[in-house]
């Protein structure tokens, strides 16, 4: 989930319009029946949202150090478990 999107859901963030014709009150969109909502995927929050959420917070969505490379793909040093470039040739790992 980006950043905007949890803007949205949180009411932080609003923005959009809608408009429809409708004959009968079943027809009508969530929009139309909720007040300040323009995008009902994007601005309500939904139990696939939530499990998003809780992934992240567990960190199933960050790489385990395992999957990560022990070492600088360019000159083969050691790197540690947190790094983005190598400290000793200065790559991007």
């Amino acid at each position: 989930m980006k950043l905007l999107d949890m803007l949205a859901k949180l009411g932080i963030l609003r923005y959009g319009k809608k408009a429809a014709v409708y004959r009968s009150g079943s027809e009508r969109p969530v929009e139309f029946l909720m007040d300040d909502v323009f995008d009902a995927k994007r601005d309500l929050t939904t139990r696939e949202d939530l499990r998003d959420i809780v992934d992240t917070i567990r960190g199933k969505d960050t790489p385990s150090p395992a999957e990560r490379p022990a070492t600088c793909p360019a000159c083969g040093a050691d790197l540690p478990p947190a790094a983005r470039y190598c400290p000793r040739c200065g790559k991007r790992s």
